[in-house]
């Protein structure tokens, strides 16, 4: 029992203490807990010298707190820009944090799975046209099934009830397709599919589906290919057939004898799109062009193969291949990773992912539906649709509450104005029944309120927010007082120069003219030119344009700009030498010796002048700042701080 009584009265101790205040500046005060937290994020020192650490950073906290509150003095953060700037630092953090909840990372490795082969895909498609019966478009699909089921060839099937006529036409092929071929919902039944086998119908909101697993191969990746197209009229005769088939044929000899294709591209192709550029199409993935036209392109294996003629409904072409782009198999690979994570989000199997939250964020976010008249909601919001009339209505006006979140509500009025705007875009949103669209708004608004109010379920996001707030209002504190003070302030920074330059010294050095080019040959020619007076250096280098940077700088024998080294001679010419940061080449002409320290003009100071002006300006600031908030630490509470 006794020690039992011992270890509670030491927890409320470490409580007490950590709750304790460290320092008061004025009468705001600050924790021993938050000094801790904020001094921790910063890399550690070693043991021996930590608690000379904690002292030079308790100044340094000190400072940025009374920095911070200048700014809401100033009222810093009522600034529109501020405010701006705050909101989308909050909305990125709530957005990736509900990236997380949906598993965006999940998303991305499963699509990086499917990526990793290709299936070649039929199906049996009933298109729900205006006017089809959708009942008896259920009867068909499930027919379609029950045949399939006894063995009936999938070929027959697709012709004997698919309605839609590419896909009789084609037998119902879809041709090879990967992960982000085709849209999500579609990819998910397609890759549960083992190779041979069908799915059990399927309706999306174009109609009912049957898919079948045709065969698989390992993803063959991309090509990046040029292409001759010949495009042939839709009212060519015979004769006008044949004669652009011949021409195809011809230039397909002269590119396979070593013709310029780049040159064929430019004399005959008539595709718009690509002859500006080549002949260079975008890079063709899986089930992105047409599969006769895809099916030419991924026959071509080595690099600068090029296809005989072969026609499409374009037209006559002839692809040359360009580069083999393959499938990455390394998950890890950062490239992989952004790619994945930007087809993830452009997709939107993110936003599907994300709209599985909504239920377990209405329970969060504490949703509340109020009881309505649903004949009268009806009326209403018929009203409001065709001309915004909210009056006149017995149990519903403009303030009645719909709905509420915990810190929100929203009423009819609020309604009637997405009601009219859906109504008026054509979205197809519009078509549902008042019931459900109003279901629909629920979601929408409980996803708005779960993000605007993140910090309410993440703690962290609050802390987040208010380090990013305090350093843009730090930021523009030390801006307005010290930065551009210092700038514009030329008199007293001339008055500052003044009474130190002696600090602001050249050391022993040179003067230089220095040239850089990406060219050592332009380099050595310039070399030459020097040799032979520099009189007209300036015009001489001006003729090579922007390819040669020049400078006529002072520098001290510590700072010179090349790391050879050299004479310290009037007219001496360095060797050119090549930058190791860079592919460029630079050499120097000493113009002038500086052999003894001279003070630096005003101008040639001013930077360093400027930094030195600036501390005086922040010394200043913060001891009128002191002033105003006297500042006063706890002996009591730093002693516990180790």
């Amino acid at each position: 029992m006794k020690k039992i009584f011992f270890i509670l009265t030491l927890s409320i101790f470490s409580y007490t203490v950590n709750a304790q205040t460290l320092f008061t500046y004025g009468k705001k005060a600050v924790s021993k807990k938050e000094f801790l937290k904020a001094f921790d994020k910063n890399p550690s020192p070693t043991e021996t010298n930590r608690k000379e650490a904690l002292k030079e950073y308790l100044s340094l906290y000190i400072n940025y707190k009374l920095k911070v509150q200048a700014s809401y003095d100033d009222k810093l953060n009522e600034q529109p820009s501020f405010k701006n700037e705050s909101s989308n630092f909050k909305k990125q953090l709530a957005e990736n944090i509900i990236n997380n909840e949906a598993n965006v990372d999940l998303l991305m490795h499963e699509a990086f799975e499917r990526s990793q082969k290709d299936i070649e895909v039929a199906q049996v498609f009933i298109e729900l046209k205006a006017g089809v019966d959708n009942i008896k478009a259920y009867n068909q699909i499930h027919k379609a099934y029950n045949d399939l089921k006894q063995g009936k060839d999938f070929a027959e099937v697709v012709k004997e009830y698919s309605n839609d006529k590419s896909t009789v036409e084609s037998n119902g092929s879809l041709g090879f397709i990967t992960a982000f071929t085709l849209p999500y919902e579609f990819e998910n039944e397609i890759y549960k599919l083992k190779e041979g086998t069908f799915s059990a119908p399927y309706k999306s909101s174009l109609g009912y589906h049957i898919f079948k697993n045709v065969s698989e191969r390992k993803a063959i990746g991309k090509r990046k290919v040029a292409q001759i197209l010949l495009a042939v009229p839709t009212d060519a005769t015979n004769e006008m057939q044949q004669n652009i088939a011949k021409l195809a044929d011809s230039i397909y000899q002269l590119a396979i004898n070593d013709a310029s294709f780049e040159t064929l591209v430019d004399l005959y192709s008539n595709d718009r799109a690509t002859v500006g550029n080549q002949g260079i199409i975008p890079e063709v993935s899986i089930g992105e062009f047409a599969p006769d036209f895809e099916k030419q392109v991924f026959a071509l294996q080595q690099k600068g193969d090029i296809s005989k003629p072969f026609l499409t409904h374009y037209g006559w072409h002839i692809i040359k291949l360009l580069e083999v782009i393959p499938v990455s198999t390394d998950f890890t690979d950062p490239m992989t990773l952004n790619t994945l994570k930007h087809q993830v989000e452009r997709t939107g199997r993110l936003s599907i992912a994300k709209k599985s939250l909504v239920n377990k964020w209405m329970t969060v976010c504490k949703f509340k539906e109020a009881s309505i008249n649903e004949k009268e909601f009806n009326t209403f919001t018929d009203s409001a649709a065709v001309d915004g009339n909210l009056t006149g209505f017995k149990t519903i006006t403009p303030s009645t509450i719909l709905f509420s979140f915990e810190k929100q509500q929203y009423t009819a009025s609020d309604w009637a104005k997405f009601v009219r705007a859906i109504k008026q875009s054509g979205n197809t949103m519009g078509k549902l029944s008042n019931i459900s669209l109003l279901k629909e708004y629920e979601k929408l608004k409980c996803a708005d309120y779960y993000q605007e109010h993140i910090e309410d379920f993440y703690p962290t996001v609050k802390e987040q927010s208010k380090e990013f707030d305090e350093a843009n209002l730090l930021f523009g504190a030390m801006d307005k007082y010290v930065w551009k003070k210092a700038n514009e302030d030329t008199t007293g920074l001339k008055n500052y120069y003044h009474q130190h330059k002696e600090k602001y010294l050249w050391q022993p050095g040179i003067s230089a003219i220095v040239v850089t080019t990406s060219s050592n040959r332009v380099a050595l020619a310039l070399i030459d030119s020097f040799k032979l007076g520099i009189n007209n250096w300036r015009s001489v280098v001006s003729s090579y344009g922007a390819n040669v940077l020049v400078d006529s700088s002072r520098f001290e024998n510590t700072q010179l700009p090349i790391t050879q080294t050299i004479e310290h001679t009037v007219g001496y010419m360095s060797n050119v030498e090549k930058n190791s940061n860079d592919d460029s080449y630079t050499f120097i002409y000493i113009t002038a010796l500086h052999n003894t320290p001279e003070i630096r003009s005003f101008e040639e100071a001013r930077g360093l002048t400027t930094n030195d002006y600036q501390q005086v300006l922040e010394t200043n600031w913060l001891n009128t700042l002191k002033k105003k908030y006297p500042v006063k630490v706890n002996q009591t509470v730093w002693s516990t701080i180790k």
